[in-house]
């Protein structure tokens, strides 16, 4: 478990696919929710959509973290 934890963060083009994809997903649960506004798809895109677009932004926000780390690391701007 831990194993593909490490190869998932080891690649900041990785975590940014995954965090695309994430975000499509969450996307499209939130579309669904507007489409069919019933009762289970706004529970569902209300709880498991926002989950994964947390997921997706937290994704984001370490590859940017990881990029200014490298730039200031390299003492350029």
């Amino acid at each position: 478990m831990i194993g593909w934890i490490r190869r998932l963060l080891a690649s900041s083009e990785r975590l940014l696919r995954v965090s695309a994809v994430l975000t499509i997903v969450a996307l499209g649960l939130m579309v669904w929710s507007m489409v069919v506004p019933t009762v289970w798809p706004v529970m569902v895109a209300m709880s498991i959509g926002q989950a994964l677009g947390t997921s997706a932004f937290v994704l984001y926000l370490v590859v940017v973290a990881r990029d200014l780390r490298a730039r200031r690391r390299e003492g350029g701007e």
